[in-house]
């Protein structure tokens, strides 16, 4: 479905660059830990905040990835959430809402009871100016100046701002950016590409575009096995995992293990170089070993 590219793209970017990610729009405060995001309703149901960081002020970040407009009912989905997680943690909540819709089109508060206004700190990617900011990447490029770490944020995010008529050229010009840059820290380079290759799967319509633009951006994943991966390197539920017992926890380790291994021997079978793989996975070099010679004998 074309939300989970706003919303996987997101994710994906926020564990991915912390900080810069926060910086990117806009906020300066420093994540001290990324934190397990579920919430217990009142009805005993389950739900998800996209991402929940502790600050280093002590409070709580909620950011919430909207890829369609803003609504009174979307505000009160959130508020109700950030009550809730509150009351749980003692912890002061802020919101953020990063909207991908058109920002005339939303709402941007609602007032709770006779004295309660709700008003979230909503972030409008088309009012960031992104494909301007490209354009400057592209002069930097060209100049052989090196970019930051604040302009690969809007390659990522720079087709996401555009109206859909626009996408394919847009994704297109950014595919020909990386294609002159070979300095990216290796481990970010893997999640710019296989986000952009997310993008040209889905955005260009040509087959024979889409074989030659993925030559540029070679270094890639699936974007499910890169959001296996930086889900699982977040620490799942730390510090919210008060009265679960040891077996479980056990169970959650061991569940991870597998998927780490799942990824590494698709990443073997897909001829990556072993210092990629245990860059991208955390993987030991004696357990990469390991997983070659069994992934050689059973072919």
């Amino acid at each position: 479905m074309i939300d989970q590219i706003y919303d996987k793209t997101s994710k994906i970017s926020f564990s991915t660059y912390g900080d810069d990610f926060l910086r990117y729009f806009g906020e300066y405060r420093r994540i001290v830990e990324e934190l397990g995001s579920e919430v217990h309703t009142l009805y005993g149901t389950h739900r998800r905040l996209d991402k929940l960081v502790l600050v280093d002020d002590g409070t709580l970040q909620n950011w919430e990835f909207e890829y369609l407009k803003i609504t009174e009912s979307t505000l009160s989905k959130i508020w109700d959430y950030n009550k809730l997680k509150s009351a749980e943690t003692g912890k002061t909540m802020d919101s953020f809402i990063v909207c991908f819709d058109d920002p005339d089109s939303c709402e941007e508060e609602i007032k709770i009871g006779r004295t309660v206004i709700f008003a979230p700190i909503i972030k409008y990617l088309q009012k960031m100016g992104l494909p301007k900011q490209l354009n400057t990447i592209e002069y930097k490029v060209k100049d052989n100046r090196r970019i930051t770490v604040l302009d690969e944020l809007t390659l990522i995010f720079v087709t996401l701002s555009v109206k859909d008529s626009d996408k394919e050229k847009m994704v297109k010009r950014v595919c020909s950016i990386l294609d002159e840059i070979d300095y990216i820290d290796m481990s970010r380079r893997v999640v710019i590409d296989s986000l952009i290759s997310f993008q040209i799967e889905n955005f260009v319509k040509s087959e024979i575009d889409k074989n030659k633009l993925n030559g540029m951006v070679d270094m890639q994943l699936s974007v499910e096995e890169l959001f296996l991966q930086v889900e699982r390197e977040c620490e799942f539920d730390k510090g919210y995992t008060q009265g679960i017992n040891e077996g479980r926890e056990e169970g959650k380790e061991e569940g991870r293990k597998e998927v780490t291994d799942e990824v590494i021997l698709n990443m073997l079978g897909q001829s990556f170089d072993d210092v990629i793989i245990q860059t991208c996975t955390g993987c030991s070099p004696e357990h990469l070993q390991k997983l070659k010679r069994n992934y050689l004998a059973g072919k």
